[in-house]
C-alpha cells in the first residue's frame, strides 16, 4: 500500500514535471538561504568567541564584591576599579575546579595622562605578565617598535592605535628610546603637523585608583599591535609593570617605622592628658637649618616616608578560561555558589558584562543580520507557499475525478504533502548542499575585512561561515517542517475539490 502510495505521488510529480520543477526551484533557493544565512552567523559567533573571548576577556571575569560597575575592558567613566582582597583564597578556590581550564589576575584601572595641553586624557592600564597573557590568550601580541614589556623592568608597552589617538588628543607622539622614531610608523595626518608634534620618550601619568594616585613618568619601552581585532582593543589598552603599577594607584602600606611605639600608643588612648607633653611623642630632636625645611625636603618626605609598595601582587579581576564545551550561563551560576560559600570578596561576571558596550553593539550587528536573513527566508517560503497553491488549482480536474471514483479527502492530503516533501528532500537537499559547499570555499578564499565595523560583522578579521556535518542534517530537518507548515494552505485546498468543479473546468 505504501509502494502504491509513493508511486503515485512520483507520477503525478513527473506528469507535472514544469510545476515540480517550478516548485523545486524555490525550495532549493530556500535551502540555499537558511544554509548560507545559519553558517555566516555561526562563523560570526565562532569567531567572536574566538577572537574576543580567547583572546581578551575569557569566558568569565572574577571582580570583588565592593566593585558596583562590571565594565572591565570598556569603562566610559574611568571611576577605580576596587583591589580583591581575598586573592590567595580565590586562588585556593577557583584552582580546583573541573570546570576551568586556566585563569589570569590581571590589574587593571584608569590612569589619566599629564601633558602640556592639560586636555584630559585617559589610558585603561593593565599590569600583567606578559608571558603569562600570551600563554593564556591565543592572540598574539606583535612588537612593532621597541621590545616587548620584562616585568622586571619599569616602563609601558603602548598599543599603537591608542599612540596615535594620544597624539591626535594631546600632540605627543610617544616612542621607544630603544628602536627610535620610525617616521613609517607615524599616520600621514600627524606626520602634516610635525611642527606642533611633541616626540617623547616617556610620559607621565597619574593613576585614578581609590585612593589619590602618585604622578610617576615611565619609559615608553615598546609599542604593539594585536593579530587579532586589532582595531576594537589595540586603542584602549597599556600594560605596565606590576611595581609602577602598585605604586601609581597607591596599592601601599605603611612603613614600620611611621607606626607609633606600644608605650607612646598607650598614652594617647588613655585620659591622662598631661602625658602628653611630658614626652617627645611624634619626633625626636630635628636641627632647624633652611635645608631640612626646604620645600623639596618637605615634599619628598611627605610623599616617599609614609608608604611602600607591597611585597604582595594586588590584583582587580581574574579572568577565567572555562573548559571545551561547557555552557558559561551554567558556569557563571555555579562559580558565583562557589565563591559565595568561600566567603570571599569575589563575584563572577560574563564577558558580555565586562564589555558592555562592545556586546550590545555585536549583539545589534547581529541581530540585524538575521533580521535581514529572516525575511530572506520568509519571503522565499511565501512564494513557495503560493507556487504549490497554483499547482494545486491547476490540478483540480485531477483531484475532483480522484474524487468522484471514491478517493477520501484525507488521500488527497496526504498526497500533496508527500509531493511536498519529496520536492523537499530532493531540491531542499541539493540547496543545503549547495550552500554549504559555498560556505566552505568562501572560508578557504580567506577573505580579509577592510574595517573595524566588517571585523564586528565577520567575528574576526576574515570572513568565515561555518558549516559542520551536523549542520546539514539539522538544516534539512528544519527545512522540512517549514515545508510542512507552508504546505498546509495548499492541502486545505486540494480537500475543497468537489467531482463538480472537476466537470465544470472540463
Amino acid at each position: 500500500m505504501v509502494k502504491l502510495f509513493l508511486s503515485i505521488c512520483f507520477r503525478n510529480l513527473f506528469r507535472h514535471r514544469g510545476k515540480s520543477i517550478i516548485v523545486g526551484s524555490l525550495i532549493f533557493i530556500v535551502a540555499l538561504v537558511m544554509t548560507l544565512g545559519n553558517a555566516i552567523i555561526k562563523g560570526m559567533n565562532l569567531g567572536l568567541e574566538r577572537n574576543i573571548v580567547h583572546g581578551f576577556t575569557g569566558n568569565l571575569i572574577i571582580i570583588s564584591t565592593n566593585q558596583q560597575e562590571k565594565e572591565v575592558f570598556d569603562s566610559m567613566t574611568g571611576r577605580p576599579m576596587a583591589a580583591l582582597q581575598d586573592y590567595p583564597k580565590i586562588e585556593a578556590v577557583i584552582s580546583n575546579q573541573p570546570f576551568i581550564e586556566d585563569y589570569l589576575p590581571i590589574g587593571r584601572n584608569v590612569a589619566m595622562v599629564l601633558s602640556e595641553t592639560q586636555l584630559p586624557l585617559f589610558w585603561m592600564i593593565f599590569s600583567v605578565d606578559l608571558d603569562e597573557y600570551t600563554s593564556f590568550f591565543k592572540n598574539e601580541i606583535i612588537t612593532i617598535e621597541g621590545e616587548p614589556l620584562d616585568k622586571e623592568k619599569r616602563g609601558l608597552f603602548i598599543g599603537n592605535l591608542l599612540r596615535n589617538q594620544t597624539a591626535e588628543t594631546s600632540d605627543m607622539w610617544l616612542y621607544s628610546s630603544k628602536s627610535g622614531i620610525v617616521s613609517s610608523n607615524i599616520p600621514p595626518k600627524i606626520l602634516s603637523n610635525q611642527e606642533t608634534i611633541a616626540f617623547r620618550s616617556d610620559v607621565s601619568l597619574v593613576g585614578l585608583g581609590e585612593e589619590t594616585g602618585i604622578d610617576i613618568r615611565l619609559p615608553v619601552v615598546g609599542v604593539f599591535r594585536f593579530a587579532q581585532l586589532n582595531a576594537l582593543f589595540g586603542g584602549s589598552m597599556v600594560f605596565v609593570d606590576p611595581l609602577s603599577y602598585q605604586e601609581m594607584f597607591h596599592y601601599a602600606q605603611p612603613k614600620a617605622e611611621t607606626l607609633l611605639p606600644a608605650q607612646k600608643k598607650k598614652i594617647l588612648e588613655s585620659d591622662n592628658l598631661d602625658a602628653l607633653f611630658e614626652q617627645n611623642l611624634f619626633a625626636d630632636t630635628i636641627p632647624t637649618s633652611s635645608e631640612t625645611y626646604s620645600e623639596t625636603t618637605i615634599k619628598k618626605a611627605l610623599k616617599k616616608s609614609n608608604t611602600t609598595i607591597s611585597s604582595e601582587r594586588i590584583y582587580n579581576a581574574i579572568l577565567i578560561k572555562t573548559r571545551k564545551g561547557e555552557n558559561d550561563a551554567k558556569t557563571l551560576a555555579t562559580l558565583n555558589h562557589i565563591l559565595k560559600q568561600a566567603n570571599v570578596d569575589g563575584k563572577a561576571i560574563s564577558w558580555k558584562e565586562a564589555t558592555p558596550q562592545l556586546a550590545q553593539f555585536i549583539g545589534v550587528i547581529q541581530g540585524l543580520f538575521g533580521v535581514i536573513i529572516f525575511f530572506l527566508f520568509l519571503v522565499s517560503l511565501i512564494m513557495v507557499m503560493n507556487t504549490l497553491s497554483m499547482s494545486v488549482v491547476e490540478r483540480i480536474s485531477e483531484l475532483g475525478m480522484m474524487r468522484a471514483i471514491g478517493t477520501q479527502k484525507s488521500f488527497i492530503g496526504r498526497m500533496i504533502y508527500t509531493e511536498t516533501l519529496i520536492l523537499g528532500v530532493v531540491f531542499g537537499g541539493s540547496g543545503i548542499i549547495t550552500g554549504a559547499l559555498i560556505s566552505w570555499i568562501l572560508s578557504a578564499l580567506h577573505i580579509k575585512a577592510p574595517n573595524e565595523m566588517v571585523q564586528l560583522i565577520f567575528g574576526g578579521d576574515f570572513f568565515q561561515p561555518t558549516v559542520f556535518a551536523s549542520d546539514i542534517l539539522s538544516n534539512l530537518l528544519l527545512l522540512l517542517i517549514v515545508l510542512s507548515f507552508a504546505a498546509l494552505y495548499p492541502i486545505r485546498l486540494a480537500k475543497k475539490i468537489t467531482p463538480l468543479e472537476a466537470i465544470s473546468q472540463e
